[in-house]
C-alpha cells in the first residue's frame, strides 16, 4: 500500500510526513538509496506500506525521524527531516508529482512561508542552446566533438557571468569554420539530478563545466571563463586526438623540437596502459604534446622543451591516471621558471613546495644574475617532483621577503622556501649569515659551494628539520645597559631562555602617543641601569615582529601594551618558568615598578627606582601627548579628485587592484 504524505520545507530542510493507520512503530525503516526517499513500514494488523520518492533535488546523507505526537487523520505520522545540499526553495517534492495525485499534500504548518519563488531565468531559450539529457548524450556527441557541457541548475545565480559568456561562446562557435564540430550544450541539473550528479554537478564559486572529448572519453572538469575569446580558446585545445600516433624516431624528434614531449611505446590501442595514457593526454591538453608508438611497449618519457636530457617514468599505468598525471606535472614545468601571477594556477596544480629565488632587476648585474640561475637550476635538477623552483623580480615580489623574515635588511639575491602559492603557507628561510652569505657576490662565484649549501637547505625543509621562517625586525646590534633592548623574532631564543630576567613590554607602534611612551620607557630603563644584574628591560613589536602564539596570546595589530615578568632560565634546566603577565593594560610606571619587584622580591628597591625615574623625566622630558583626532566628515583633499588621480603609481597595493578588476582577484 502506498501511504499518504505531506511536506513542508524551510531553506535548508524538507521535512515530511508519511502516514500509516494503526502503525506498527517498531518497522518504520526510511533510508536514502542513491539520493531517493524509500519508507517501509507495517500496520498493527499487518499490511505493508512502502513509498519510494524520486526526490527533486539532492539532500545529505544523514536524516532523522520521528513519530509525531498526534495521529493525523490517514494515521500515525512518521516525520522525516531531510538536509537540502543546496540551501534554497524547492519548487516541488518529487520529479513527477501526478504519479502521486491524492496521495501528495502540502504541510502548511511546517512551511517557512516567507520563502520567496525564485526567478528562473529561460536560459536556453533566450539564448538558443542546445540541450543534452543522459538519453542524448551519445546522440549529441556523434555530432560534435568536443561537446562542452554546462551543468547548471536553473534557479543558481552564482554562475550568471559565465553562463552569459557560455552563450557568446556557443554563439561564435557556430559562426566559426574552425569550431563547427565544437558542441556547446546545457544540461538541466534539476531535471537529470541523478545524471548531473554522476557528472559531480555542484552550485559553486567555480562554477566549472564538462567536457567529453570525443564519444567514449570523458567527462573531463573544464575551467568556465568570464573572457569569450579565453573560452574559445580553451576549449580548441579539445580538437583533435589528445595522442599522436607515430611511427618512426624522427617523428618522436620533431615533436620534441617544438615543445614538451611525452612518449609512451604500447602493444596496440586496445593495451589498457594505453587507455591510461590517453585519459592523461586528455586531462593535459595544450600543455605538452603525447604521442604513442605501438607494437612494442616501452616506458613513458618526457623531455622538456630546449633541454638535452629525458625523464623516464617507473611508476604504475593500472589506475585511472592519476600516478601518471602527478609524475608528468612537475616535470613539464622547466627547471627555473620566472613567476608571475598568470602561473599561479599552474603551480597549485602540482602541489609542492615552492622554491624561491628573489633577484634584483632594478640594479643591473647580469654576471651576478647568470650565476645566480645556473647555481639554482643545478640544484632543481636535483629535486626534480620533490621541489618547484621560481625566479621572482624585486620590482613585483619584494613584499614577500617580509613574511620570510628577510626584509630586514633587504638584500638580494635572496632565498626560501613556501609550502605553497598561497599568502598564508609555511615558510622557510636561507638566511644571511658569514656562513651562508646569500646576497654576496663571493658566495654565488663558489658555484660548488653555493649547490651544496642551497641544496642543504632544501633537504633540511624537506626533513621538516629546519625551523619555519616568519617576518622580523632589524635585530639590534648596539644595545647597552641603561636602555631598551629592542628583541625581534630572529632573536626570540633570548626571550626563551634569557641569562637575566627580562621586564618586557610585548606592544604595537601604531599608538596614537607612541613618542610620549618611548620617552616613559627610555627614562625607564634609566632608572634601571643601577638594578642591571637584577632583570633587563626589553620590548617586543608585534608590528614587525611574529609573535609565537604559544608564548604570548595578542592580536597582532593591538596597540596597547602588555606587559610579560619573563623568569631567567635555570641552570641545567630544559626550559625556563612559565611568563607573568602584568594583568593592567598600560600601566602606571609605578605600577610596572612595583610588578617588578613583586617578581624578584626585597632586592628591588621601587622608591629609589621611581626617585631615579623623576630625575630622568625631567632631564629628558616626553613630548606632550598629541590631540585627539578630529571626526572626519568629508574625504577632505581627496574630494572632487578625479578617480584616474588615485591610481596607484607600482607597488603591490596596484597589482593587488589590477587582478581584482581583472576579475582575477583570486585569494585577495
Amino acid at each position: 500500500v502506498t501511504p499518504h504524505f505531506k511536506w513542508g520545507q524551510t531553506k535548508d530542510a524538507i521535512l515530511l510526513s508519511v502516514m500509516v493507520r494503526d502503525l506498527d512503530k517498531g518497522t518504520v525503516e526510511v533510508s536514502l538509496p542513491d539520493g531517493d526517499l524509500q519508507f517501509r513500514a507495517k500496520s498493527l494488523s499487518g499490511d505493508e506500506y512502502a513509498l519510494d520518492l524520486p526526490l527533486r533535488e539532492d539532500v545529505e546523507a544523514t536524516f532523522k525521524y520521528e513519530q509525531a505526537a498526534r495521529p493525523d487523520k490517514w494515521g500515525v505520522a512518521t516525520v522525516i527531516t531531510l538536509t537540502k545540499v543546496h540551501q534554497h526553495r524547492w519548487d516541488l517534492l518529487v520529479q513527477n508529482p501526478k504519479k502521486f495525485k491524492g496521495l501528495i499534500d502540502k504541510d502548511w504548518s511546517r512551511e517557512d512561508q516567507s520563502l520567496e519563488p525564485e526567478d528562473e531565468i529561460p536560459f536556453v531559450e533566450d539564448n538558443d542552446l542546445l540541450t543534452v539529457t543522459e538519453k542524448t548524450l551519445n546522440k549529441t556527441l556523434a555530432k560534435f566533438s568536443p561537446l562542452v557541457v554546462n551543468v547548471r541548475y536553473p534557479w543558481c545565480t552564482t554562475c550568471t557571468n559565465a553562463d552569459a559568456t557560455f552563450a557568446k561562446a556557443a554563439k561564435t562557435a557556430k559562426k566559426s569554420k574552425d569550431m563547427k564540430k565544437v558542441g556547446f550544450a546545457v544540461l538541466d541539473a534539476r531535471e537529470e539530478r541523478r545524471f548531473a550528479k554522476s557528472l559531480g554537478a555542484v552550485c559553486d564559486m567555480e562554477c566549472d563545466y564538462k567536457i567529453f572529448p570525443e564519444a567514449g572519453e570523458g567527462p573531463l572538469r573544464f575551467s568556465s571563463s568570464y573572457n569569450e575569446s579565453e573560452l574559445l580558446q580553451s576549449a580548441r585545445k579539445y580538437i583533435g586526438p589528445a595522442v599522436q600516433v607515430v611511427k618512426s624516431e624522427a617523428e618522436v624528434a620533431a615533436l620534441i623540437e617544438n615543445g614538451i614531449t611525452c612518449v609512451g611505446g604500447f602493444a596496440s590501442e586496445a593495451d589498457p596502459k594505453y587507455r591510461v595514457f590517453k585519459t592523461v593526454a586528455n586531462t593535459m591538453r595544450g600543455e605538452l604534446v603525447f604521442a604513442a608508438r605501438f607494437g612494442a611497449e616501452k616506458a613513458v618519457e618526457l623531455t622538456p622543451q630546449k633541454e638535452t636530457f629525458t625523464y623516464t617514468y617507473d611508476g604504475m599505468l593500472e589506475d585511472n591516471g592519476t600516478a601518471l598525471r602527478r609524475w608528468i606535472l612537475p616535470r613539464a614545468l622547466p627547471l627555473v621558471q620566472q613567476y608571475d601571477w598568470p602561473l599561479r594556477k599552474t603551480y597549485e596544480k602540482i602541489g609542492l613546495p615552492i622554491a624561491k629565488v628573489w633577484l634584483n632587476d632594478t640594479a643591473s648585474n647580469p654576471t651576478l644574475d647568470q650565476a645566480v640561475r645556473d647555481i639554482v637550476r643545478r640544484v632543481a635538477k636535483n629535486f626534480v617532483g620533490r621541489l618547484a623552483f621560481i625566479e621572482v623580480k624585486k620590482s613585483t615580489y619584494s613584499y614577500e621577503l617580509r613574511d620570510f623574515g628577510l626584509n630586514h635588511p633587504e638584500a638580494y639575491p635572496a632565498f626560501g622556501i613556501a609550502s605553497n602559492t598561497t599568502h598564508d603557507s609555511l615558510k622557510w628561510a636561507l638566511e644571511i649569515t658569514e656562513d651562508v652569505p646569500v646576497s654576496s657576490p663571493e658566495f654565488w662565484s663558489d658555484a660548488e659551494r653555493a649547490v651544496e649549501k642551497l641544496g642543504a637547505f632544501c633537504e633540511s625543509v624537506l626533513a621538516g628539520e629546519w625551523p619555519q621562517a616568519h617576518e622580523s625586525g632589524t635585530p639590534q646590534t648596539n644595545w647597552t645597559e641603561g636602555t631598551p633592548k629592542a628583541m625581534t623574532y630572529r632573536g626570540f631564543a633570548e626571550i626563551r631562555s634569557p641569562e637575566r630576567p627580562l621586564l618586557l613590554e610585548v606592544f604595537g607602534k601604531f599608538r596614537d602617543d607612541e613618542e610620549t611612551r618611548k620617552a616613559n620607557i627610555k627614562n625607564l630603563a634609566a632608572a634601571l641601569k643601577p638594578e642591571a644584574g637584577l632583570l633587563t628591560l626589553a620590548q617586543y613589536d608585534t608590528t614587525d615582529n611574529y609573535l609565537p602564539p604559544e608564548e604570548f596570546e595578542r592580536d597582532k595589530y593591538l596597540t596597547s601594551s602588555e606587559w610579560y615578568w619573563v623568569p631567567a632560565k635555570a641552570a641545567g634546566a630544559a626550559e625556563r618558568a612559565p611568563a607573568t603577565k602584568l594583568e593592567t593594560r598600560d600601566p602606571p610606571t609605578r605600577t610596572l615598578v612595583e610588578f617588578a619587584a613583586k617578581q624578584l622580591g626585597a632586592s628591588l628597591d621601587v622608591e629609589a627606582v621611581m626617585a631615579r625615574f623623576e630625575e630622568e623625566t625631567k632631564a629628558n622630558p616626553p613630548p606632550p601627548p598629541p590631540p585627539p583626532r578630529p571626526t572626519q566628515t568629508s574625504m577632505g583633499d581627496l574630494e572632487g579628485m578625479d578617480p584616474a588621480d588615485l591610481q596607484p603609481e607600482a607597488g603591490k597595493f596596484g597589482e593587488m587592484v589590477r587582478r581584482i578588476m581583472d576579475g582575477d582577484g583570486g585569494e585577495l
